[in-house]
């Protein structure tokens, strides 16, 4: 049983196309939840609501309400896949608020993929958000790196937790 809560950082660019979005992923973990809410309890977006917002005060109002979803989390789960766009400014801004103000560990889970090892950190950078690519360079943030399916999701979630102080090793720990 998973105890912690997860903030999801994500590109949700195109969710009008789902297909090449990583909003279907999204929605996908959303049903895993509802289906086994004792394994994954994730904070998301939907606790803002966007049609009271004056378009003015959009960009402050928004990120000061993900920081306040934040705060609350244990750990931190990016996804990455090749449908995101890895330079997305709220996507970094997220992952560089979670890792330096937060300090919360860092989750990268790749989308599609079964497996993961010691290779695939060079051969998918190009999905990796430019942050993760970042910290990665200079081992500056203590994240893991799974495939995103349930089993290997379900033991990272339960494993790493800033409340805990359960971190990975350094920026490249395959678990």
């Amino acid at each position: 049983m998973n105890t912690h809560t997860t903030y999801i950082a994500y590109d949700a660019r195109g969710v009008l196309d789902p297909v090449n979005s990583n909003l279907h992923t999204f929605h996908l973990m959303e049903e895993w939840q509802r289906v086994n809410p004792r394994r994954y309890h994730f904070l998301n977006m939907d606790e803002i609501d966007f049609s009271s917002l004056h378009d003015d005060l959009l960009d402050t109002t928004v990120k000061r309400k993900m920081l306040s979803i934040m705060q609350r989390a244990d750990n931190l789960l990016v996804m990455a896949s090749p449908v995101m766009d890895v330079e997305s400014p709220i996507l970094n801004w997220q992952i560089s608020r979670a890792v330096n103000r937060f300090h919360l560990p860092v989750i990268v889970s790749y989308v599609g993929l079964d497996q993961v090892d010691d290779n695939v950190l060079q051969r998918f950078q190009t999905w990796q958000p430019a942050k993760i690519r970042k910290y990665i360079s200079r081992d500056s943030a203590r994240m893991c790196h799974i495939p995103l399916t349930k089993d290997k999701l379900e033991r990272a979630l339960g494993a790493f937790s800033v409340r805990e102080g359960t971190y990975p090793w350094n920026s490249t720990t395959i678990f």
